[in-house]
């Protein structure tokens, strides 16, 4: 199940249900190489990522406050997150909700998660490297 800041829901039925009749999903890993995957197995996969991405947040929430005015190579990365992740965080939170989620929202997971993962391992590194 997936549990995070914004509230409980589970994607694997969701997964489940876009992917009806699917063989695989077919998606890459953060190093680029395609990979196909169950819609179980993606849906462990995102689970995983999200997780992780909200992990990397709360350790954000506790930085101090640069001030070069969101210039810094942390705050930059944290930017193209923020924007990698916005297709997960947008399914995640319609589900945890009960509501459905957009055609293009959920296609566009197979390509979304991988990204989100790179992008969340580099601020992680940088967060890690301040410290």
């Amino acid at each position: 199940m997936l549990r995070g800041s914004c509230g409980s829901g589970s994607l694997l039925p969701l997964l489940a249900a876009l992917c009806t009749g699917c063989v695989g999903i077919h998606t890459k890993t953060p190093e680029g190489a395609a990979v196909t995957m169950d819609p179980k197995r993606f849906g462990e996969y995102v689970e995983q990522v999200f997780r992780h991405h909200n992990a990397v947040v709360n350790e954000l929430l506790f930085l101090p406050n640069s001030a070069d005015g969101g210039d810094s190579p942390l705050e930059k990365a944290e930017a193209r997150m923020a924007y990698a992740c916005l297709p997960i965080n947008e399914v995640v939170s319609a589900s945890a909700l009960g509501q459905s989620t957009g055609f293009w929202s959920r296609m566009t997971l197979s390509q979304a998660v991988p990204e989100c993962e790179t992008a969340t391992r580099q601020v992680e590194r940088l967060i890690h490297s301040t410290r």
